[in-house]
C-alpha cells in the first residue's frame, strides 16, 4: 500500500470520499474541517502521492475522559484522561489493501507520542458496529463491560508492543 498520511488540508477533496457508511462520509464532508478549526479534533488523511488531494482514508483524534467503570482498573480515579479515536474510515475502492490497519497504527503511534507530553491512560473508540469492533479487538482493544461497542486500549499495552 503506497499511501502517505498527513493532516487534513483545506484543498483536500472531501466530497468524493465514500467508505460505504453514510455517517463517516458525512462527518468528513461536513464536520472535520470545522472541528479542526475549533480545536475540537484533528483529522489525518491518507492520500496517494499521484493524487495528493484525493482522500483514500482518514482518522480523527480528540481528547476525552473515560469512566473506569467497565474497565479493569487498579487504583485509578473514577475518570481518567484518554484519547478518543473519533473516526477511522477507508474509501471503498481502497479496502482490502491493509490501509485500515496502517491508519490505526499511525494513529496509535501519534497517540503514544502525544501522551508522553500530556498524559493519557488509554485510547477509546466507539465502533460503528460489531464488525468494526472486531477490527479493533484483533489489535488488542477491549470492550467496556457497560457497552460492547465502546472499546479501550491501555497506553501501557501499546508501549509494550
Amino acid at each position: 500500500m503506497e499511501a502517505e498520511i498527513r493532516s487534513l488540508e483545506p484543498s483536500d477533496d472531501r466530497d468524493t470520499f465514500d467508505c460505504g457508511i453514510r455517517s463517516l462520509n458525512d462527518w468528513l464532508r461536513k464536520t472535520a474541517r470545522q472541528h479542526q478549526e475549533k480545536n475540537l479534533s484533528r483529522t489525518f488523511v491518507a492520500i496517494r502521492p499521484a493524487e495528493p488531494h484525493r482522500i483514500i482514508g482518514y482518522y480523527a483524534l480528540a481528547a476525552t475522559s473515560v469512566e473506569t467503570t467497565g474497565m479493569s482498573s487498579h487504583k485509578l480515579p473514577r475518570n481518567v484522561p484518554a484519547v478518543l479515536l473519533a473516526r477511522l474510515a477507508v474509501a471503498d475502492d481502497s479496502k482490502g489493501q491493509g490501509l485500515g490497519e496502517y491508519l490505526l497504527m499511525h494513529a496509535l503511534d501519534a497517540i503514544v507520542t502525544t501522551a508522553a507530553t500530556i498524559g493519557a491512560q488509554c485510547v477509546v473508540v466507539d465502533a460503528v458496529d460489531a464488525a468494526a469492533a472486531g477490527f479493533y479487538e484483533k489489535d488488542g482493544f477491549l470492550p467496556l463491560t457497560t457497552n460492547p461497542l465502546r472499546l479501550f486500549l491501555p497506553l501501557a499495552t501499546i508501549r509494550q508492543a
